[in-house]
C-alpha cells in the first residue's frame, strides 16, 4: 500500500491486553512474540517481544499497532518504534497490585512534552469489578498520580476485546493529533 503509515505503540503490564487489543483491531493475522511463561503471572502466555498488527485508517493511510512489555528491562524494544509514534497507548491493568512507578517510567521514557507525542492511558479489566465506585475510584488514582507528575493525559477504561471501544481510543488519538498539529499550526504562524 502507497500512502501515510503511522505507528501506534502498546504498551503495558504482563496481562493488560495488548496481544488480544492488537489481535481484536488487525486486519492481517498478527506477528506475535508470546511465550509460555515459566513463572506464575495468571497467565499461560506472555508477550516477549514486539507484537505486530496493521489496521487501514483511510483508503492511503495504514496504521501500525506496536504491543510492546511494560518491563523496563524491554525498553530496548520500546527504542525500536518511538521514533515516529503517531501516538502511545499504556494500558494498566485495573488491579489491586497496582504498579504505579512502571507507569511512570514509561511516561518519563517516551517523553511526551519533548517529542509532542499523544499518550492515553487505558485502563483495562474493569468488568471484573461490579462496583463502579471501585473503578471511578481507580481512574482517579490513576489520574492523581499523572497529574501530581506533572503528566495531562486522557485516562479511561477500555476493553481490548471490543472493537467500539478500541475504535473510541483511535478517534481520542485522531483528536489529539489534530489539536497538537493545530498549536504547531498557530506556534509558527506567530
Amino acid at each position: 500500500m502507497d500512502g501515510i503509515y503511522k505507528k501506534l505503540a502498546i504498551v503495558g503490564e504482563v496481562g493488560a491486553g495488548k496481544t488480544q487489543l492488537i489481535n481484536v483491531i488487525s486486519e492481517i493475522s498478527p506477528f506475535a512474540t508470546e511465550e509460555k511463561s515459566s513463572i506464575d503471572i495468571g497467565k499461560e502466555y506472555t508477550t516477549v517481544g514486539i507484537d505486530y498488527g496493521r489496521l487501514t485508517l483511510e483508503a492511503d493511510m495504514a496504521l501500525g499497532l506496536y504491543g510492546l512489555p511494560g518491563q523496563e528491562r524491554f525498553s530496548m524494544l520500546w527504542d525500536m518504534v518511538k521514533q515516529g509514534l503517531w501516538g502511545l497507548l499504556i494500558l494498566v491493568k485495573f488491579d489491586e497490585a497496582f504498579n504505579s512507578e512502571a507507569l511512570l517510567t514509561i511516561l518519563k521514557y517516551f517523553d511526551s512534552e519533548k517529542t509532542e507525542l499523544p499518550i492515553v492511558v487505558g485502563i483495562s479489566h474493569c468488568d471484573l469489578s461490579n462496583d463502579a465506585d471501585e473503578v471511578d475510584a481507580f481512574l482517579e488514582i490513576v489520574t492523581q498520580l499523572l497529574e501530581n507528575n506533572g503528566f495531562i493525559t486522557p485516562v479511561f477504561p477500555v476493553d481490548p476485546r471490543e472493537v467500539e471501544s478500541i475504535l473510541l481510543l483511535l478517534q481520542v488519538f485522531d483528536s489529539l493529533n489534530t489539536s497538537i498539529e493545530y498549536e504547531r499550526e498557530l506556534s509558527y504562524a506567530q
